[in-house]
C-alpha cells in the first residue's frame, strides 16, 4: 500500500469524480483509476461502486475513509516530527530531473554561502518533478514549465527557445533547423501518464496539433527519452541548454524555431516557512542576475 493510492483514494470520496480527483492532483485520471483499482486489490474489497455516470463509495469503502484520512494525518505529522528532530538550518534537499548549464554554480554558490549546512542533490523522473516537493521528498526542485498546482510557490528564472530532438535516421535530420509543423504527424517521446498533464500537453506540441501525438512511447526520464529517439523513431522536443548537457550519438538536436519559449523555473512548496529555503531562493535570484550571459541565448524572468 503507498501514500499516493490513499491520497488518490480520498482525493475520489471527497468529488466522486475520478476525473476532478485526477485534475485536482495534477495528473491523468487512469493513474488516479489504476492505483485505487491496485488499493482494491490489495485489501480485497470493492471501495467504490463505479457506472459511466456515477461514482459513490461502497460500505466498505465509507469505513476505509476514516482510517484512510487518520492515517495520511499521522503520516503528515510522523514528517513533520522527524524534521523537527533535525535543526532547521541543517539539511537542504534540491532535485532536478535535467539539469541546466547554471545548476552547478546554484549548488555551488549556496555552499559557499551557508557552508554548514548538508546539501543534497536529487535526481527526479519526468513524473515526479513537482510531487516530490509536494510531498516532502525535495525541499525544492529546478523544473522547465508549465506548472500549475497552487500546492507550490513557482519562481521564473529564465526563457530560451526550444530544439527538437530527432534521430541521426530521421528524415530532417540534415537540415539546420525545423519548424513546428514539421514534427506534427511524428510519434513522440511522451512523458509518462502520471506527469501533470499540461506539463505532457507543452512538450508534445499538443496545442499546435490540437490534441496529442496519435503515437508515442512513454518516458519517465531524459536518458529514456532520447534512446526513444534513437532507436524508436520518435521525436521530443527540449530546452535548448538542457540539450547541450545530454549528447547521444544517435539523436541530433535542432532549434525548432517557431516554437514558444520555454521558461525554467524554482518549485517549492507553498506550505514551506523554511529559511533554509527562502536562501536557496534568494541564492538563485542572484546567480541569475549574475551570470545568465554565460547561457546562450537565455532571457532572464527575475524580478
Amino acid at each position: 500500500m503507498e501514500f499516493r493510492q490513499l491520497r488518490y483514494f480520498l482525493r475520489v470520496s471527497e468529488t466522486l469524480h475520478f476525473g476532478r480527483a485526477a485534475d485536482l492532483e495534477h495528473i491523468a485520471a487512469s493513474v488516479v483509476s489504476t492505483q485505487v483499482s491496485r488499493l482494491e486489490r490489495e485489501l480485497g474489497v470493492a471501495l467504490f461502486r463505479r457506472t459511466s455516470r456515477h461514482v459513490a463509495l461502497t460500505q466498505a469503502g465509507e469505513a476505509f475513509r476514516e482510517h484512510a484520512q487518520r492515517v495520511l494525518l499521522a503520516l503528515e505529522a510522523g514528517a513533520a516530527a522527524a524534521r523537527d528532530c533535525i535543526p532547521e538550518m541543517q539539511r537542504l534537499r534540491v532535485g532536478s530531473f535535467a539539469d541546466d548549464p547554471l545548476t552547478h554554480r546554484f549548488l555551488s554558490t549556496f555552499r559557499q554561502r551557508r557552508p554548514g549546512v548538508p546539501l543534497s542533490y536529487v535526481e527526479l523522473s519526468i513524473s515526479n518533478q513537482v510531487s516530490s516537493v509536494i510531498d516532502g521528498l525535495v525541499d525544492l526542485a529546478f523544473v522547465w514549465l508549465p506548472v500549475q498546482d497552487p500546492r507550490v510557490n513557482v519562481d521564473l528564472l529564465y526563457s530560451e527557445m526550444p530544439v527538437a530532438a530527432l534521430s541521426t535516421l530521421h528524415r530532417l535530420a540534415g537540415e539546420s533547423r525545423v519548424h513546428v509543423d514539421d514534427l506534427l504527424e511524428d510519434a513522440f517521446a511522451l512523458a509518462s501518464a502520471d506527469t501533470p498533464p499540461e506539463w505532457r500537453s507543452h512538450w508534445s506540441l499538443d496545442a499546435y496539433r490540437g490534441g496529442p501525438p496519435q503515437s508515442s512511447i512513454a518516458v519517465s526520464s531524459a536518458r529514456e527519452s532520447l534512446a526513444a529517439v534513437a532507436y524508436s523513431g520518435t521525436v521530443d522536443t527540449l530546452s535548448t541548454n538542457s540539450a547541450s548537457l545530454w549528447q547521444h550519438p544517435g539523436v541530433r538536436f535542432l532549434p525548432l524555431v517557431d516554437a514558444r519559449p520555454t521558461s525554467l523555473a524554482l518549485v517549492s512548496s507553498a506550505q514551506s516557512r523554511s529559511p533554509l529555503v527562502d536562501a536557496f531562493r534568494e541564492v538563485v535570484a542572484d546567480v541569475v542576475a549574475a551570470e545568465l550571459a554565460a547561457v546562450p541565448g537565455a532571457v532572464s524572468l527575475v524580478s
